[in-house]
């Protein structure tokens, strides 16, 4: 019998699209004792950052979801973007969503003529190399999304008189490195710079212009 373990951060799902280096095949008759070991990276990010538009800092928070109708996840990860963007395809392709899926979608699960069109439909996708990449590509990576890293995977078989297979997923240590996104230039930048290059070269100001409107509309 084979199980597998998928290590993911928080906010993302188990998805297909998941590195598979995160994935772990499992042979429950040869192994019965895991181990796995991972270290984590932090994400700090800037203040200012939230204020900026989505096209500028190209990622998404968690809770800025997609407005679609079958986009039903609380909150935002690319995994559950792009699981929701291939539900509305097959729903577009077939009119109904696979059992598997979540329970929201229980109005709308496949009959048998329904399934038998997702079979047909994901084989014919495969046979012409379609990925439907068009229609991910507002899939932004999850701007609270950590860096993880797998440091050690151990499978054996330990003798015991107990009955199943032990996992040990533990994380190394305390994150004692983090990653800091910082915005380097906004809007506010510009006009400092802006006002800096013209009180250099022409010893200007903005009381300077305010000053000239006051001479040019003043009341002689």
């Amino acid at each position: 019998m084979k199980s597998q373990i998928i290590l993911h951060s928080r906010e993302e799902l188990s998805t297909d699209i998941l590195d598979k280096k995160f994935r772990f095949e499992i042979v429950t008759s040869l192994e019965n004792h895991i181990d796995i070991i991972f270290s984590i990276i932090e994400v700090d990010e800037d203040v200012l950052l939230h204020n900026e538009d989505i096209t500028v800092r190209r990622c998404r928070y968690s809770h800025e979801i997609l407005e679609e109708p079958l986009h039903t996840y609380q909150v935002y990860s690319y995994g559950a973007c792009h699981l929701a963007k291939s539900t509305a395809k097959t729903f577009e392709q077939c009119g109904c969503v696979h059992p598997v899926r979540d329970l929201t979608y229980k109005n709308i699960y496949c009959n048998y003529t329904g399934l038998n069109c997702l079979v047909t439909y994901k084989a014919l996708k495969t046979k012409l190399g379609n990925r439907d990449e068009a229609d991910t590509d507002d899939c932004l990576p999850s701007c609270d999304e950590s860096e993880l890293s797998i440091i050690h995977v151990s499978k054996r078989w330990v003798k015991n008189n107990k009955n199943g297979t032990f996992v040990n997923i533990r994380m190394n240590s305390l994150p004692t490195m983090r990653i800091k996104k910082k915005l380097l230039h906004s809007d506010l930048d510009l006009v400092v710079s802006v006002g800096g290059i013209v009180g250099l070269f022409f010893s200007a100001s903005i009381l300077s212009f305010a000053e000239i409107f006051y001479l040019i509309f003043r009341s002689p």
